[in-house]
């Protein structure tokens, strides 16, 4: 029943995207995401009265400042991309933010890569390459460009939890976050929007309210359950992308497509079973996963890994 509600949050997550994919066609995909952070930041409300009113006092404001940045910027370039790239590729290539995630720990942290941990990178990256169809001159598309860059930045985020979950609450965690990046989508959505057709509002609220549900499911089952676990199962999401893309777009994906996403998904599996080896025989620096349900709603897509290498 646990490991259903990941599945159930799989597939809101790509029918969230499906109608972000929508919305920038026919609507407007950057008041979207307002309505996003407008439902994130309301499902705080009960959990803040429930959780006996955490305090969201901290010393941390400018890695705070910085982690609502990246988490804004995720989004951001996810929803460009979406424009660009039929929806299970823009999926795919955002789903590798797993294999991102194990470098920066590297780069940030010296926290060592284990051999499994970099076969796994290897297969990651060769699906990239595959998906993206790098041309000769090694040059992206743009649309390819910004899926990637949303996962370099979903990364990051997730580096810069584990250094805030050392000092500050998860609610204080998550309570920034949606604070920081709902003021950023305002003033993007006031640069950039355009008026809206009545019958298009529908997107908008389709946006915020399937977000809304995605996260209190994901929440739930990272009550019971595993980050290592729930990440694994919430890479089913590119499965429903396919099947979404398909029956919204009409896209029907090429081999290549197949096989490139075979083996980033390949690759994300092996370098989370290697985060899972590690944790079994050492305790390392975290990499986040996300708050817990007694305290908060997960603050982004998926549930990260706990830690990296292996």
């Amino acid at each position: 029943m646990k490991l259903l509600t990941v599945v159930a949050a799989a597939a809101i997550y790509a029918l969230m995207s499906a109608v972000m994919k929508e919305a920038s066609s026919t609507g407007d995909a950057s008041v979207a995401l307002v309505a996003r952070y407008v439902f994130a930041c309301a499902t705080l409300v009960p959990i803040y009265l429930a959780s006996g009113r955490p305090t969201v006092r901290t010393t941390q404001l400018r890695w705070h400042l910085l982690r609502g940045g990246l988490g804004f910027g995720m989004f951001l370039c996810y929803t460009l991309a979406l424009e660009r790239l039929p929806l299970q590729n823009a999926m795919v290539l955002n789903s590798s933010y797993l294999l991102f995630v194990p470098i920066l720990m590297l780069v940030f942290m010296r926290q060592r890569v284990g051999p499994v941990a970099v076969a796994g990178l290897v297969l990651g990256f060769a699906g990239i390459v595959v998906v993206t169809g790098v041309r000769p001159d090694g040059l992206l598309d743009w649309g390819s460009a910004f899926a990637l860059a949303s996962g370099v930045a979903s990364a990051g985020a997730n580096v810069i939890v584990a250094r805030l979950r050392r000092t500050d609450s998860s609610f204080s965690v998550v309570f920034y976050f949606f604070g920081i990046s709902l003021a950023l989508s305002v003033g993007w959505a006031l640069i950039t929007s355009r008026s809206l057709a009545l019958g298009n509002w529908w997107l908008i609220i389709a946006v915020g309210a399937l977000s809304a549900v995605y996260q209190q499911l994901l929440a739930y089952a990272l009550k019971h359950l595993s980050g290592e676990l729930v990440s694994s199962v919430m890479a089913s999401a590119m499965i429903f992308g396919f099947g979404l893309d398909m029956l919204m777009f009409q896209h029907f994906p090429s081999p290549r497509d197949y096989g490139g996403s075979v083996l980033i998904l390949a690759g994300a599996l092996v370098v989370l079973w290697a985060a899972h080896r590690r944790s079994r025989h050492t305790r390392l620096p975290e990499l986040p996963s996300p708050p817990q349900p007694t305290d908060l709603a997960p603050s982004d897509r998926t549930a990260g890994v706990k830690r990296a290498g292996g």
